[in-house]
């Protein structure tokens, strides 16, 4: 430690601890409350130093549900705040409470107070809250303090848009507290961890920065049912540390740069999904005596080692798809997205459904619901959006994709509740390279297509029931046309068939007529065509001077091509 508390602190808080059974594995009750909420009929506003020259001497006078506006400037004090009150900076980088390197700046001892808009430094304990619920603390900068943030035996209490900052200690710490919300938070700079929970359970962490801390990023101990969801955790020793914590959920943070990107101990039935953990220079993930959890869709990149487990069985995919790993080898011959051949984890374990790209994910909000929609693409993806026009009854996805060299591709999964099937996709407005529907089910259906590389503009259409009928009456009438058109050139040559066989026909019966053997009817034909040339020779010796001798008889002919046949010979 660079700094102590003070011995009344810490004996107050250790000798609490031992009478409080509450600090337990993972609390999942609600922090006690103990409070019925003051009905202000009238509030007043004060100002400092307009009226009381101290912060604390407004805090004394004011009452309940009053506002104390503290105009910009530097204030020495330690405060105690006791009555539901909202104490507000006039702004947040020149209004300061200065602890002047000792005991707590402010120390919330009731319910129902709201704090914003102050720089709170140079502390023991910059911020304490002390069974303390339901308060807001908004936009302040809390630095250069042994703990940052505390909340003991606190629940229920938002924090959103604050900077901790440069804590020789913790930045944030939660002792057997629940149900807290921290939300766009930057954690920074502190010697220890950036955020602790101990023995508290059921508290969100959602959109803050938590970077270059000298040990964990976050950590969670004997910690059960938090969620960590798009947090940035960077530069720190371990990104984000679960020891002895159950059924945490972590989903879209991004967890770069650090030693070991995300840590089990002793940790179970927890969920991870939809993370990124990238740039780590040990491990990706790492699991020790830790089996139950699942671990899916998630981005594993560039990490010196991708995972470790050791004592631990736990679900890498659900029986469809995996998580990206950025040094998977495989192919996709069947062009589905998922790889052919599974990813091993160790000797014993493996990734059987292995992404061929990085995941994302999107969220549509339309008609005060939210949709989720997930791809797997290899391209970067940009003006994600979803639009509905009525006039035609049009519902389609409309996004962006870039890329670089070779071929694109994308699967993505549609809610049906958002675009039923069946889809039709497009890129640029013509058709993809290559498309096909991989799976569709009651609530989801999963589309493969693949594209140039360049920038496209991809849409994914429904068409409203009355536009498909429209279709299928066009479809219909087409196929009618076709119809009558078989049928009449079938009819015509049905025709000339008929006519063809009626010649046949006659000619069969009038050589039906002639003596039977071929011989025979050979000479009589013979004898017939010499007779119906016979005025055509004579007119063409005339004309032309010369004279034609032909054969009168069959036998005659035979003998003049035996004799030209000699000849020849």
């Amino acid at each position: 430690m660079n700094k102590k508390i003070t011995l009344p602190i810490l004996f107050s808080i250790l000798f609490s601890t031992w009478l409080n059974p509450a600090l337990i594995h993972g609390s999942s009750k609600k922090a006690p409350h103990g409070y019925s909420k003051s009905v202000i009929a009238n509030s007043s506003t004060i100002l400092v130093p307009d009226n009381y020259t101290t912060i604390q001497e407004a805090i004394n006078a004011a009452d309940e549900g009053d506002t104390i506006f503290v105009r910009a400037g530097t204030y020495y004090e330690h405060l105690v705040m006791d009555k539901p009150l909202s104490l507000v900076g006039e702004n947040r980088h020149n209004t300061t409470i200065d602890g002047n390197g000792t005991k707590i700046i402010i120390h919330l001892k009731a319910d129902n107070i709201n704090l914003s808009g102050f720089i709170i430094q140079n502390g023991e304990l910059g911020i304490l809250f002390w069974y303390s619920n339901n308060n807001n603390c908004t936009g302040n900068a809390v630095s250069n303090n042994s703990y940052g943030i505390y909340l003991y035996y606190s629940g229920d209490n938002v924090f959103t848009g604050n900077t901790v900052a440069n804590s020789s200690q913790y930045g944030i710490y939660l002792v057997g507290s629940g149900y807290n919300v921290f939300t766009g938070n930057t954690v920074a700079n502190s010697s220890q961890y950036g955020i602790y929970l101990a023995g508290s359970g059921r508290n969100t962490f959602a959109g803050n920065i938590v970077s270059s801390n000298n040990n964990e990023g976050i950590y969670l101990h004997h910690s059960d049912g938090n969620v960590l969801s798009g947090n940035i955790v960077s530069n720190n020793r371990d990104g984000i540390h679960l020891g002895d914590s159950d059924g945490n959920v972590l989903s879209g943070n991004i967890v770069s740069n650090n030693r070991d990107g995300i840590h089990l101990y002793y940790s179970r039935y927890n969920v991870f999904t939809g993370n990124t953990v990238a740039n780590s220079s040990q491990y990706g993930i790492s699991l020790s005596s830790s089996s139950h959890n699942e671990i899916l869709h998630n981005n594993f990149i560039n990490n010196i080692e991708q995972s470790s487990s050791v004592n631990s069985v736990n679900s890498w995919d659900n029986g469809a798809e995996g998580n990206y790993w950025s040094d998977y080898t495989g192919t996709d011959a069947n062009l589905d997205g998922i790889g052919d051949k599974p990813y091993t984890i160790d000797e014993n374990r493996q990734d059987s459904h292995p992404l061929m790209a990085i995941f994302l994910q999107f969220n549509i909000i339309t008609e005060n619901q939210s949709h989720e929609i997930a791809a797997v693409c290899n391209s970067t993806i940009s003006d994600f959006q979803y639009y509905y026009t009525s006039r035609n009854r049009t519902k389609a996805l409309s996004f962006k994709v870039n890329g670089t060299k070779g071929k694109g591709f994308c699967r993505i999964c549609v809610p049906n509740a958002l675009i039923a099937p069946p889809h039709t996709v497009t890129v640029n407005h013509s058709p993809p390279l290559y498309f096909k529907t991989v799976y569709t089910n009651e609530t989801h259906t999963w589309l493969y297509f693949t594209y140039d590389y360049q920038e496209h503009e991809v849409t994914i259409v429904h068409m409203s029931y009355p536009e498909q009928l429209v279709l299928s009456q066009w479809a219909i009438l087409c196929l009618a046309i076709i119809i009558v058109v078989l049928l009449a050139v079938s009819f015509r040559y049905y025709r000339m068939f008929n006519k063809q066989k009626k010649v046949i026909q006659a000619y069969e019966r009038e050589l039906g007529s002639f003596p039977v053997s071929h011989p025979e009817r050979a000479r009589t034909r013979f004898i017939k065509d010499v007779i119906e040339r016979k005025e055509k020779i004579e007119k063409f010796e005339r004309k032309y001077g010369i004279t034609i001798k032909p054969a009168n008889t069959l036998e005659d002919l035979i003998k003049k091509l035996g004799v030209e046949k000699e000849g020849k010979n």
